[in-house]
């Protein structure tokens, strides 16, 4: 879980299932025997707390799925391909590449809106858009969301993901990529690429530390917020 501000990048809240007492980061007693921990190497001591100490959040990478749909679409708001009030019809699938790749609704969502399409969430209509963008302008958006590259937060440790390279986005890739399969991401990326959807278009660096404090209690350094780039424009953030 990761609780973010889309208007500053402070990250308020980051959770992983994996816990462990931060006073005692070395304690292996909750997870294993005694006789375990004694019998274990050095390499295999610290392999194990490599494994409870790692962050999930900013450490590892998945497939987004249906949650990179926004992305997609915004894509293809800001470079004028599709409009607010564009329809599509939805019959259950697309012929893409020899394959038939299905929307999650097999019988269809039939004529809907672009609204309807990501409310819905709709993968055929979202194939027909990335088909519109094409590979080079649809990987163009993924690098420029701040995907397959580290967002700088101040965390050790982070992934980058993996995107599928532009020269092997053939049409069934490009298709499944519209809504957010054949590539990895991590949750800050997520997180950072979103919080930009919804505030107006501004991709704010992700950050923990607010304040560094020192032991009187006086303020030595403010981190402020952090804009990178601007991703879109107000009125493609608006109807996200």
């Amino acid at each position: 879980v990761i609780l973010m501000n889309p208007q500053n990048g402070e990250i308020y809240a980051m959770a992983s299932n994996e816990e462990y007492n931060l006073n005692k980061p070395t304690d292996l007693s909750p997870f294993l025997e005694e006789e375990t921990i004694a019998s274990m190497s050095e390499e295999e001591r610290l392999d194990y707390l490599n494994a409870i100490w790692r962050n999930f959040a900013i450490s590892d990478t998945f497939e987004p799925g249906s949650t990179f749909k926004p992305f997609t679409i915004a894509a293809g708001l800001e470079e004028g391909l599709i409009h607010e009030n564009q329809t599509f019809v939805c019959d259950g699938g697309e012929e893409v590449g020899g394959w038939t790749i299905r929307c999650h609704k097999r019988s269809g969502h039939g004529t809907i809106t672009l609204t309807e399409a990501l409310s819905q969430s709709c993968n055929d209509a979202l194939m027909q858009i990335a088909a519109k963008e094409g590979r080079n302008l649809f990987y163009k958006y993924q690098t420029f969301f701040g995907f397959g590259d580290k967002t700088g937060i101040d965390l050790p440790g982070e992934a980058e993901g993996l995107l599928t390279s532009v020269e092997n986005l053939n049409s069934s890739e490009l298709a499944t990529s519209s809504f957010g399969q054949t590539f990895t991401v991590s949750m800050v990326q997520v997180a950072a690429g979103y919080s930009s959807l919804v505030n107006g278009g501004n991709y704010y660096k992700p950050h923990i530390v607010k304040q560094i404090l020192n032991d009187d209690g006086a303020i030595i350094k403010e981190v402020e917020a952090e804009i990178l780039k601007k991703t879109v424009s107000i009125k493609t953030s608006d109807f996200i």
